[in-house]
């Protein structure tokens, strides 16, 4: 009976291998192809954890059927250091180049508030030279959101773009904002419509020229519905399946619309051949085809300097790391921030120093 049992569990520990193995492969295949892989990159967390449990299991029992998920577990040793960091908090140096990625969440403006006062004090605190916000929407009035931005912050260029898509008030888009010189900025286009963007700013920095892009990637775009059925399943079988259809779908079609994007920035990168930031809200996780195909050849701030897990999305869901401050391999990390204000995304601040100081 015992055997039994032990077989039965080795199996299931089989099948949570062969889960973690396909959350690696979501890294190499583009949700547009095969989405399944986007969705096993996302539960990657759950699926390292049930293994970790399995390896204690057959430990305990003094099995060597625990190597089975410990090897499982160290081939993916990257995704493990991509996802959980237990880095030393560190102050962040004055001579150290300081950015920021926020998305504002359109300073909460159709929840009936206003919290740009909120951020321009942070940023005032923490007194960065490059500054990316996403989802900003630019009031005009004597002095516009952007530019009292630029002006309290001590900022002395800025990019703002926005984006045409039928808010009743209001420039809705994004902006970069630099101490440094903008030399060339621009908006990198995505086919269809979408209320996301990329866009970017040539920064000379210290007679280098340094390519910033902003990003922000397609969101699952969940609907009210959609959160009240996550934190309370209804009583109803058939509208449980029906609620099921509708958020897989969804998560399906942002998945698709978000690889596009993607695919349209690396294409971007590569073209313009020079040394590169990518900055802002990817929603998706480290673990995906989003994150491993915008940070090639870039540290990672988080990885770096980070602690935990590093969650920037205080939403429902994804609950996550989303957020990412991404720089050449000519730089190394000094420090790491997260900050949480009024928006559903954490304010994160990275500083970095060149190598050779």
């Amino acid at each position: 009976m015992i055997s039994f049992i032990r077989r039965f569990i080795f199996t299931f520990n089989i099948i949570a291998i062969i889960l973690l193995f396909g959350s690696y492969f979501s890294i190499f295949v583009s949700p547009r192809e095969a989405w399944i892989f986007a969705f096993l990159g996302l539960a990657y967390p759950l699926v390292l954890f049930i293994n970790i449990l399995f390896a204690l299991f057959w430990l305990v029992q003094s099995k060597l059927k625990a190597l089975f998920s410990v090897c499982a577990i160290l081939f993916g040793m990257r995704f493990l250091t991509q996802t959980f960091q237990f880095h030393k908090e560190k102050d962040i140096d004055e001579q150290a180049i300081s950015i920021i990625s926020y998305n504002a969440g359109l300073f909460g403006y159709f929840q009936s508030k206003w919290h740009v006062g909120e951020m321009i004090g942070k940023v005032n605190e923490i007194k960065p030279d490059v500054l990316c916000v996403q989802e900003v929407l630019n009031i005009h009035g004597r002095q516009s959101t952007v530019d009292s931005i630029r002006n309290s912050c001590g900022f002395d260029y800025v990019y703002f773009q926005k984006l045409q898509d039928g808010r009743k008030r209001g420039d809705y888009g994004m902006a970069i904002f630099s101490k440094y010189k903008i030399v060339k900025s621009e908006l990198v286009h995505f086919d269809g419509l979408t209320g996301n963007m990329c866009i970017y700013a040539d920064l000379d920095i210290d007679g280098k020229l340094y390519r910033f892009y902003n990003v922000h990637l397609q969101s699952f775009k969940f609907k009210k519905q959609d959160y009240k059925f996550i934190k309370k399943m209804p009583d109803d079988n058939d509208e449980k399946i029906k609620q099921s259809k509708s958020i897989l779908n969804r998560m399906k079609d942002a998945y698709a619309k978000r690889a596009e994007q993607v695919d349209k920035i690396r294409e971007h990168i590569v073209t313009s051949h020079g040394p590169h930031f990518v900055i802002g809200d990817f929603n998706d996780p480290p673990v995906s085809y989003s994150y491993a195909t915008l940070s090639r050849g870039l540290k990672d701030a988080f990885v770096e300097n980070g602690f935990g897990m590093g969650k920037t999305y205080i939403g429902i869901m994804p609950n996550f790391r989303i957020d990412y401050v991404l720089y050449p391999p000519d730089f190394k990390g000094q420090s790491y921030h997260s900050y949480k204000l009024s928006s559903d995304h954490s304010m994160i601040q990275a500083g970095i120093v060149h190598s050779e100081n």
